[in-house]
């Protein structure tokens, strides 16, 4: 038998190994993993900080845990631009003279792994010197005040001499003139940097154009909404001076009624000539009637079931009345609400709203029935604070599970409650928020109005904090504390009052309302009968998986204490937590696991499972 074999010549056989060899040379080249990026010299500026200014990016400590998540690769040509993008943020963090002296590159022995030092040279920081405000032709009218337009600037004589800062001052004068009666303002600077690049001197032109008025007001699209209802929204009318922070602020304002799908209002002619701009009013209105239902289940409340219904500008004047139902076969089998709102109370600013309600809840520790109403005067601050004053009156019944006899229960009382607070929400999503914060923040007073057994003080703020990391990766951050004390003359609280923590939404370590105070009925079943201190709060990192799923690991801490002052560091209850989501158009489905760090006496089992629909905060 013969077998053939391929005559190769030399050449042929040189170039197939040059082939190998460029595909071995770039095989290895892709697999060399960057480890870790060192900086020297930089006194002023984090490493990383410096660090986030790149596009090469070393492999995290946490890596070693999360297995699944991709190496970061060197790549040489991103790495020799990167040394470029340094020196570029040092310019426009105000050192121009700032350069990269060297760097080294430290390979292992395998040659897979690198570790990357970079040397820099900060070099002497360029300062602000005279800043000058110069107007053309100059302002005559009084209506501007420079002295005031100064004060409103960041780089002023001595000031480090930052970009963004030159940005930010160039629309905060923009915003002044265009909110003083001067809509078509010019505004140009001229930086004057010395030989050495140390100190620049600015001088701001300002051009601020024709002093204007607000003209005539236009509406279109509104059939059911009568055009007296939204010029009410406005907050500005013909004649006024025009400042166009009214017309962002009116178009919110009009916005927030729910009762449009689009709001639009627009300066028609600004063309640098007329001292009366016209407004035009463009809105789609939403439909007078919506009805929603929706279905779920979690591990708390088992199968649970809504549905919303809504009347827009019910009778007129822009009212809107809803009526809520919710139901799920454990905690909460009944809940009733029907809520009607006053847009523009008194102020365009202000809504009132009246809320009846019923509502019957069965947890873990007790079982009441809620028959009340709820009158709020909601204001609006700004577009993301709100405060708000409260009047409730209830008819309560409250009944505690087991056979506990508390003489601080009563099974049928009165209740009433003033109550005063603040909220704030500058987040950038409703249900996976991944930058901003939610802050809040009420007092209550119960027992002016009625005659009760309960008249307490309580006070609880809370606050969620939100930051986007490198990808998809999102820090989330909670805490919250609150007191509650019994006053004037009386010595309890009311149990439907007091803080339980645990569960779903609590210190996930452990069940609903498990963990804090609670008594031994008759058959030895510890029965949770809440606090009047409490410290709840919670760290989770969210990080992308693939697709639609993501993962977390998150550490969740707090307590409850029975005295109103019994807040205590050193009884602090810990539990540390693995969760999966899967993100869905109704927010996510997630299931955690989280394991008790310190346990409590009485607790039986080590961990917890939890499944539910949507973000534990």
């Amino acid at each position: 038998m013969k077998i053939s074999v391929p005559n190769l010549t030399s050449k042929k056989i040189l170039y197939v190994f040059t082939l190998l060899f460029i595909l071995a040379t770039q095989l290895s080249a892709q697999e060399i993993r960057l480890e870790d990026i060192e900086f020297k010299g930089n006194e002023n500026i984090s490493s990383g900080t410096l660090e986030l200014a790149m596009e090469s990016k070393a492999n995290p400590w946490y890596r070693l845990f999360l297995f699944w998540v991709d190496s970061k690769i060197y790549d040489e040509e991103v790495f020799l631009t990167d040394l470029l993008r340094i020196e570029r943020f040092y310019q426009q963090e105000g050192y121009l003279n700032a350069h990269v002296l060297d760097y080294q590159l430290d390979f292992n022995g395998a040659g897979d792994e690198v570790n990357i030092k970079i040397i820099i040279d900060e070099g002497r920081p360029t300062m602000v010197g005279i800043v000058s405000l110069v107007f053309q032709p100059p302002d005559t009218t009084g209506k501007v005040d420079p002295k005031r337009l100064q004060k409103r600037l960041k780089l002023k004589n001595g000031r480090l001499y930052r970009e963004l800062d030159l940005k930010n001052d160039y629309q905060a004068i923009l915003d002044y003139l265009s909110n003083t009666g001067y809509p078509y303002v010019q505004v140009r600077v001229k930086p004057e940097l010395d030989s050495s690049k140390i100190n620049v001197n600015l001088e701001w032109r300002i051009k601020p154009g024709l002093f204007c008025k607000f003209g005539e007001i236009s509406y279109s699209g509104n059939k059911n909404i009568s055009a007296k209802v939204i010029k009410r929204g406005l907050g500005f009318s013909t004649g006024e001076t025009f400042k166009r922070k009214k017309l962002l602020d009116s178009q919110q304002q009009v916005y927030r009624l729910e009762l449009f799908e689009f709001a639009s209002l627009t300066s028609d002619s600004l063309d640098g000539e007329n001292t009366l701009i016209p407004i035009s009013v463009k809105i789609k209105e939403a439909k007078l009637h919506t009805i929603k239902f929706g279905l779920g289940y979690g591990t708390e409340e088992r199968f649970r079931g809504f549905a919303r219904a809504r009347w827009r500008n019910f009778f007129g004047g822009g009212r809107i009345l809803r009526l809520n139902a919710k139901h799920s076969t454990e905690i909460l089998p009944i809940d009733l609400e029907l809520e009607l709102s006053q847009p523009y109370f008194l102020s365009n600013r202000n809504d009132l709203i009246l809320r009846p309600f019923f509502k019957w809840q069965d947890e873990t520790s007790f079982e009441a029935r809620r028959l009340g109403v709820d009158l709020t005067l909601s204001r609006r601050l700004t577009r993301k604070t709100n405060a708000f004053f409260s009047t409730i009156v209830e008819r309560d019944t409250v009944r505690l599970k087991g056979d506990i006899v508390d003489d601080e229960v009563e099974d049928l009382f009165n209740k009433s409650v003033f109550r005063v607070g603040l909220s704030h929400n500058s987040t950038d999503q409703i249900f996976t928020p991944s930058r901003g914060q939610i802050s809040s923040i009420y007092v209550e007073e119960a027992g002016r109005l009625l005659a009760t057994p309960f008249k307490y003080l309580k006070v609880f703020t809370e606050h969620r904090f939100y930051r986007k990391l490198s990808g998809r990766n999102i820090l989330a951050a909670k805490f919250s504390i609150g007191s509650m004390k019994a006053i004037r003359g009386t010595d309890a609280t009311p149990t439907l009052e007091r803080f339980f923590a645990g569960g779903n939404y609590s210190l996930r370590g452990w069940k609903r309302q498990e963990l804090g105070p609670s008594k031994a009925d008759s058959m030895g079943r510890l029965i949770p009968v809440g606090g009047n201190s409490i410290i709840d709060g919670s760290v989770e990192l969210r990080y992308s998986l693939f697709s639609q799923f993501v993962g977390a690991v998150f550490l969740d801490y707090g307590n409850v204490w029975e005295k109103w002052n019994g807040f205590a560091p050193g009884d602090l209850r810990y539990a540390l937590g693995l969760g999966l989501r899967y993100n869905t158009l109704i927010g996510p489905v997630r299931v955690d696991v989280a394991w008790k760090l310190n346990e409590q006496e009485q607790d039986d089992q080590g961990y917890e499972i939890h499944f539910s629909i949507g973000q534990a905060f």
